[in-house]
């Protein structure tokens, strides 16, 4: 025992070595103490899928198919090869993502496939609608709008993907990212009030750079049931600590083709919304989906029965 001694006293000698010792009790101090913030508080340290609504389908590959494909005036493109230059015996109105463009969204992972049949994955649709009504009728230029909603949950802490980032990253020049507001009463919850969506203008150069285009999209998400159009808030929120049960949906409308006048992209947008928002807000859960799971804290199928 002695021995030990003197070759433990030796080894503490060094100076790294008592660094070493100090870090190491600094840590275990650290980790109990944190532990047993963690547990008086009822924090938690992983977030709990959210189920979708009863009676909303989505395919193995993960892709919503329960969105109608008529809202309004605006339905789905049918025909195969006209938006497209080969037909792939897919309508043009309906996208279907490559795996490592799943991959890289994070939609369709090992973990959602242990989660699909529970009705807890994440998922997605694209889809490209048409506004059917005459040229004379519709707001401006604007014929063909792409719909895309991306559905998250379960995750600690998630950097939503916007087009702020991505679009920038992809080679075009952000103009602009801007709250715009909207009010659609018939819309559910606080839905209906007032809100804003956000809208991202970017240019795009040609081929030579002597040439651009305009562009805009527009997005907004559904946090736990409510709107947000900040992508900074959703992550914020989404690492509370104290929430058990979080999840997140972007919504994102972008007109197909270029845009000369952005007050009439943006009055087309707030028409074209009024018609899509609802249905696609059918599919998620509501926020008083969230309370009663909170409240019963199992996340059975029930619970989220509209």
């Amino acid at each position: 025992m002695n021995r030990v001694k003197a070759i433990f006293r030796t080894w503490l000698a060094a100076r790294q070595n008592r660094h070493f010792l100090v870090a190491a009790v600094v840590l275990l101090v650290s980790t109990v103490g944190w532990n047993g913030m963690v547990a008086g508080l009822k924090w938690v340290t992983h977030k709990e899928p959210i189920p979708w609504p009863v009676g909303v389908e989505v395919g193995g590959d993960f892709r919503l198919l329960s969105l109608p494909t008529r809202l309004g005036p605006f339905h789905r493109v049918e025909q195969d090869g006209v938006l497209e230059a080969n037909p792939d015996g897919t309508p043009d109105g309906e996208v279907i993502l490559r795996r490592d463009v799943m991959d890289s969204l994070g939609v369709g992972t090992s973990l959602d496939s242990t989660r699909l049949a529970d009705r807890r994955s994440n998922w997605y649709l694209i889809r490209i609608l048409e506004d059917t009504r005459p040229p004379a009728e519709r707001p401006g230029p604007f014929r063909y709008w792409q719909v895309e909603v991306y559905y998250y949950t379960g995750a600690l802490d998630t950097v939503p993907h916007v087009p702020e980032r991505c679009l920038v990253a992809g080679g075009a020049t952000l103009v602009d990212s801007q709250s715009l507001p909207i009010h659609m009463p018939q819309a559910p919850g606080n839905w209906g009030q007032p809100m804003t969506i956000r809208r991202t203008r970017f240019e795009v150069a040609d081929q030579v750079g002597l040439d651009s285009r305009q562009f805009v999209q527009y997005y907004v998400f559904s946090l736990n049931g409510q709107p947000e159009d900040a992508w900074e808030v959703v992550r914020l929120r989404l690492s509370e600590p104290w929430r058990r049960y979080s999840y997140f949906a972007k919504i994102q409308l972008v007109p197909l083709g270029g845009v000369t006048d952005i007050k009439q992209a943006d009055q087309a947008a707030q028409e074209a919304i009024s018609y899509m928002l609802p249905s696609v807000l059918a599919m998620l859960p509501t926020a008083t989906d969230i309370k009663v799971l909170e409240q019963s804290g199992n996340g059975s199928e029930s619970d989220t029965k509209r």
